[in-house]
């Protein structure tokens, strides 16, 4: 991986700060469009037909989608309830409703409720549409009624978990209920914490109720599920199919493979879910909001002209899976004032690390080619991570010194900082 960041070197610039207020609306808003991050102190209303995009967005109130709508919501935070009918699809990745989620669907189905990486303090009902909940935590209930299909993966629900008629599937693993669970009427494959072929999912349910599976004519597969309450197995064909992992208080009506063995008696649970490591990735920044670096005025001193100053500090983030080693290099091009040009090998630095929490290692200090060498003309290490090193950010520098020869043409000189991030 190659990237590059270009800074003036010789320059001077000010700028000023400034508070920049976010809108807030004191009635209820109509959405139309991309609000981004925009606080609304009333309810937000997406009109039937109308596509509503949020990003960091606080509606203190009720978001209402009407028929055909979208809504598609990032890091949002709602302090009402979500509440869609006939819909055309309502996405809310992050942050947090407080109240209910509810999205019907009524006639033909159609639609979706994507829930993904969010906090909901109230419900989560849906009937008629696809859905899918990742990620979340419920307070309340979860329940769905003749729903396309139902994905409910690494999700904690405080109350139960009841999934009725779905035509396309049902699929239930990471999932933590302290509730029961109720899975029935479904006429495609019903996998709890299994795959279609029965093998255990590396995402367990744990269910502080019972698991009821009633009249479903599909695969119906179970594997890496604890029920501390009773399994029940009804009006199911075929039978449930129980693989590897099964524990329940206790199991009736008929299923293949082995009997669940039962949790001890007077144990008590803990439950954490795993997710996959994110793929991460390799940032880095101007720390600042300047890009410009004033060596001043160069003194005359006996054989030579010198300045000196300091580059604007450079944030570097690796949050990478497997921490791999990374290095930050520096290539100055030469001085010029009008029709003037003076080799950049005369400007040295000596690199610096301010902040190390990202185990960051300054690069070598390089002289002034005025005293010896080619300075910063060529490409030079301003800092480096090894294999392995701790995935918190680092802040490095470096201190520049310039030295000139004494018949340099006057004049004021600018030249550039290339920055190379090689990975």
């Amino acid at each position: 991986m190659r990237n590059l960041i270009k800074a003036s070197t010789v320059a001077i610039l000010v700028i000023g700060g400034s508070v920049v207020a976010v809108p807030a609306y004191a009635a209820d808003l109509t959405c139309s469009g991309d609000l981004g991050s925009q606080t609304i102190t009333g309810n937000l209303i997406v009109d039937g037909g109308v596509d509503c995009i949020l990003g960091g967005a606080t509606v203190e109130g009720d978001i209402i989608v009407g028929e055909d709508g979208w809504l598609d919501a990032t890091s949002v935070t709602v302090t009402g309830d979500v509440i869609a009918t006939d819909a055309y699809g309502v996405s809310l990745d992050g942050t947090s409703v407080a109240g209910d989620i509810s999205s019907y669907s009524e006639g033909t189905r159609g639609g979706f409720l994507y829930v993904t990486d969010l906090e909901v303090g109230g419900e989560v009902a849906a009937g008629g549409i696809d859905v899918e909940v990742t990620d979340s935590s419920i307070t309340g209930s979860l329940t769905t009624q003749a729903a396309s299909y139902v994905d409910v993966v690494r999700t904690s629900v405080g109350g139960d978990v009841s999934i009725d008629g779905s035509d396309y599937g049902v699929s239930v693993g990471g999932a933590v209920v302290k509730g029961s669970v109720t899975v029935s009427g479904s006429s495609r494959d019903v996998l709890i914490g299994a795959d279609a072929d029965g093998a255990a999912d590396a995402f367990a349910n744990s269910i502080g109720g019972d698991l009821n599976l009633t009249d479903n004519t599909a695969n119906l597969r179970v594997a890496a599920t604890t029920v501390y309450g009773a399994l029940t197995l009804d009006g199911n064909t075929p039978a449930a199919a129980l693989g590897t992992g099964v524990f329940a208080g206790s199991i009736t009506g008929d299923h293949t493979g082995d009997a669940p063995a039962q949790p001890a008696d007077g144990d008590q649970s803990v439950v954490v879910t795993v997710p996959e490591q994110a793929d991460g990735e390799f940032t880095w920044s101007i720390e600042g909001t300047s890009r410009l670096v004033d060596l001043g005025i160069a003194e005359e001193m006996l054989d030579h002209y010198y300045a000196d100053g300091e580059i604007v500090p450079i944030r570097i983030q690796d949050t990478r899976a497997g921490n791999p080693e990374w290095s930050l290099t520096a290539q100055v091009s030469d001085f010029t004032a009008g029709g003037e040009a003076v080799s950049s090998k005369y400007l040295g630095w000596t690199p610096e690390v301010l902040e190390t929490e990202g185990s960051a290692i300054a690069g070598a200090a390089i002289p002034s080619g005025f005293d010896s060498g080619d300075g910063l003309s060529v490409a030079r290490t301003l800092a480096t991570a090894d294999e392995g090193h701790e995935r918190g950010s680092s802040l490095v520098s470096a201190d520049l010194e310039l030295k000139l020869p004494l018949d340099t043409p006057r004049g004021t000189y600018t030249a550039t900082i290339t920055l190379t991030a090689l990975s």
